[in-house]
């Protein structure tokens, strides 16, 4: 056994002091190569541990000599095996290193090798058992059979009185010639039940004392409200997400004669050059078919309208398109062209001149 201790930190150390030479250049911390390097290499170990209490079990029926020439053999030959290993992980790893490429590993890899170790872990622990209950059965030691360890017991999770004693626990009560114990509650309920007593106090003080934490009404209503405002920004950068419920009035002067531009070419043959109206209405002035403003406006060229032989341009101008069509159209109203069509529809006024006109209607009344 002291032959696979010595083993085992042999091979840790060569990992180990190459990493230690690389934190002295520069005190980064480990990194994920030589925590890999680290994880395989101690893994490899426990497979040739593994190996070896399996020969040592399948040659214990041989001479005492062999079984000392098949241990040094099997040490010899698992040192110089693990030798080679550390110094190839760790020159691999130093590699990796000094190109600089960043070797991430993932969650799943690690605890992955993580089980796998513990896994041979408890292997090595079955086998080491058993062998050495084989030597104590050819030295002919006299040993009684231990008993099996109980896990709850070992663990602490269950505090019942043992069999022979249940009597000083047995309750007067009887039903049926069914007796109850007395016994106490298991100690990983009442360590859980004293945790949610501490939970509660701390809970108390954050959220309702201190006002450190966010109740969840408070904290529904502040995600809302960075919904709100993701959305507000995703609106702003997404050009081409413009709508009929959130198209706004360009005044900008190269939008405006960009939006000319696409009337020119496709919308005065209908409307006339100057908005005058022809085929399709006059555009100059207060009255309008289906609603004035930006967004009936920029509804009206997107969707069309069909039963007048307006066609939908959705399909040939983008949103953003329409929406410079639709500022140049609103800036025809009032312009008077000559030649211009009689009015069509009704007369419409925007919300903000609907209250405007509200408001001095009230203040009139009031004088």
């Amino acid at each position: 056994m002291k032959r696979y201790i010595t083993a085992l930190f042999i091979v840790i150390s060569i990992p180990m002091s190459s990493f230690a030479n690389n934190s002295m250049a520069k005190s980064t911390g480990i990194s994920d190569g030589y925590l890999l390097a680290l994880l395989i290499t101690f893994i490899v170990l426990l497979l040739i541990i593994i190996k070896a209490l399996a020969k040592s079990i399948e040659g214990i029926s041989k001479s005492p000599q062999f079984k000392k020439e098949n241990k040094s053999s099997s040490v010899a030959k698992a040192v110089g095996v693990l030798v080679l290993l550390g110094s190839t992980f760790s020159a691999q790893a130093a590699e990796v290193t000094s190109t600089g490429s960043a070797f991430m590993m993932s969650d799943g890899l690690f605890w992955t090798l993580i089980g796998f170790i513990i896994f041979l872990a408890v292997v090595i622990w079955i086998l080491f058992s058993s062998l050495m209950t084989l030597i104590k059965l050819e030295r002919e030691e006299e040993f009684e059979e231990e008993e099996q360890a109980d896990i709850f017991k070992v663990l602490s999770l269950t505090d019942n009185v043992p069999i022979e004693e249940e009597s000083s626990v047995m309750m007067d009560h009887e039903y049926d010639g069914i007796r109850e114990l007395d016994n106490n509650l298991p100690p990983w309920w009442k360590y859980m039940f004293y945790g949610t007593i501490v939970f509660a106090f701390v809970y108390m003080f954050r959220y309702h004392i201190t006002g450190n934490g966010q109740l969840q009404g408070e904290e529904y209503a502040m995600e809302m409200q960075a919904a709100e405002e993701a959305k507000s920004e995703m609106m702003a950068n997404a050009t081409e997400s413009v709508t009929e419920d959130n198209v706004v009035f360009l005044a900008d002067e190269v939008a405006i004669k960009k939006g000319a531009a696409i009337y020119q070419g496709n919308c005065a043959t209908c409307h006339g050059q100057l908005g005058e109206g022809g085929a399709g209405p006059n555009l100059t002035d207060e009255y309008w078919l289906h609603g004035g403003g930006i967004n009936n406006v920029f509804k009206s060229i997107k969707y069309g309208i069909p039963a007048k032989g307006m066609i939908a341009w959705q399909s040939q101008f983008s949103p953003t398109q329409i929406q410079k069509v639709a500022s140049y159209i609103i800036t025809l109203k009032g312009t008077n062209p000559p030649n211009g069509r009689d009015p069509q529809g009704e007369i419409y006024i925007e919300e903000a001149e609907e209250e405007t006109t509200e408001a001095d209607t009230t203040n009139v009344a009031a004088l």
